[in-house]
């Protein structure tokens, strides 16, 4: 059931479509004016407006742009006796869905409606999924070091300056993708998509395709036509991760279309303009890459129209505990895990290290001692980190090992973790390699290696 506004001056026409839309089950609100139209939207927001442009005191078309905010979220539906084009155009960029052509079919004007509501629910589910998406942007950015304050605050400034070309550094693991993200949900571009594409993850011979999309028969496989990231994005923002992955024919491609704002789908003749922002990022030394001839100068210099560079976890330290909160509040409710904090012990460690793989480490951290843990706070001994002090004294009583008070091998270490992760499993290895991130292949492949090792050492 649907709310429908119907404004058409015909009195035995308005009165069978009221009809047969009540029948239908929907709530209908018919108007034979105008003004009797701008009163009920001044009073309620309909689902659906059935509008009729030849009105007596006024063009439809005017109503519609006159009331253009009040309709944002109610599908508009425009009803003509004469096919005008012009009408017709100006119809579709105010944003109208359809068109109802007089003398109406009972059938065609259900199923009409029924396409328009439906593609209505879809857009509206789409916005509450994006306002979900930055809503839970907001709640992710933790900054409590001055260091990243500062580039939050310089993402405000490019948000609020509309340029179209960003250029984020930084080492991997330091939440460049979410600068970037924060960066367009500060936009006038927040309301459009938002699409990240991997330039190390895609194949060099899909990358061109996932980009530009293709045309019908550009190539054996290209059964129909497809739209590429650009295409998709218009009027929002790509993210372009990885930029330095990119190959010299694809950056000259790219520069492309950063320099005249269009371009042509794989196979195509048409050009198609688009207005995006491009975020690219990168993890590489781009002038390296420039003075070794495997990254394009002019590329560069367009995508450095505003560099941000984010700083290591190591550089922003006043972040590492609130972050690692962050992590185990998430994690405590997707392992249903009721652990309350880190130890102080726990805690110094956690500063103390040099996270070389920056938050994304972190946040590995602090899952994987979840999973481990057995206490109400997570210790030492359930902390795996890369030449860290990572087994305290009772962690070594507990397992048996002796190990050293201040270094411990890493062979040794993993073989702990998966001792201790098949005691936790029952010996299952399917559970087992499910706590520990592996594959069970990967499982088997290292308990096999235990069975020789220790058969090699009696």
């Amino acid at each position: 059931m649907a709310m429908i506004q119907l404004v058409e001056d015909e009195k035995l026409l308005r009165w069978s479509l009221t009809q047969r839309l009540e029948k239908a089950g929907h709530i209908v609100h018919s108007a034979e004016t105008l003004a009797e139209a701008s009163e009920h939207l001044r009073r309620h927001q309909p689902d659906l407006l059935l509008l009729d442009l030849s009105l007596p005191d006024g063009h439809g078309l005017d109503f519609y742009q006159t009331n253009r905010d009040r309709l944002e979220g109610t599908s508009v539906v425009i009803i003509t006796a004469v096919g005008d084009v012009e009408d017709a155009v100006r119809a579709m960029k105010l944003g109208a869905v359809d068109f109802l052509t007089k003398p109406v079919e009972h059938e065609t004007l259900i199923q009409l409606v029924n396409r328009s509501l439906e593609l209505r629910s879809e857009q509206l589910e789409a916005l509450a999924a994006r306002s979900t998406r930055e809503r839970r942007l907001t709640q992710e950015v933790i900054a409590h070091s001055p260091e990243f304050k500062r580039i939050l605050e310089i993402g405000d400034e490019v948000a609020r300056s509309q340029v179209s070309t960003v250029l984020v550094q930084g080492e991997s693991g330091t939440g460049k993708n979410l600068v970037a993200r924060y960066i367009h949900a500060g936009s006038a571009r927040r309301g459009k998509p938002c699409l990240e594409v991997s330039c190390a993850a895609i194949p060099e011979q899909l990358l061109e395709s996932e980009l530009f999309g293709y045309e019908q028969g550009a190539f054996t496989d290209a059964k129909r036509m497809k739209r590429g990231t650009f295409e998709l994005a218009d009027s929002g923002t790509v993210v372009l991760d990885e930029i330095g992955e990119l190959t010299l024919p694809l950056q000259a491609k790219l520069l492309h279309v950063l320099e005249e704002r269009y371009f042509r789908r794989v196979g195509g003749v048409r050009e198609i303009h688009v207005d995006i922002c491009i975020i690219a990022l990168t993890n590489r030394d781009l002038r390296a890459m420039i003075r070794e001839r495997t990254f394009r100068e002019d590329l560069f210099y367009r995508l450095n129209v505003f560099p941000i560079t984010v700083p290591s976890l190591r550089e922003r330290r006043e972040d590492i505990l609130p972050l690692a909160s962050y992590f185990l509040r998430q994690f405590r409710a997707k392992l249903d895990r009721h652990c309350g904090g880190f130890t102080r012990e726990a805690e110094n460690l956690l500063l103390s290290y040099s996270w070389p793989g920056n938050v994304r480490e972190l946040r590995n951290t602090v899952e994987r001692a979840l999973i481990l843990e057995r206490s109400e706070l997570i210790g030492t001994r359930s902390l795996v980190l890369d030449g860290a002090v990572g087994l305290n004294t009772a962690a070594e009583s507990s397992t048996g090992l002796g190990l050293p008070e201040q270094i411990v091998p890493l062979a040794t270490i993993e073989r702990t973790m998966v001792e201790r992760a098949m005691a936790i499993a029952s010996g299952n290895q399917t559970r087992a390699a499910e706590l520990l991130g592996i594959t069970r292949d990967q499982l088997r492949y290292r308990l096999k290696k235990y069975e020789e090792e220790a058969a090699t050492s009696q």
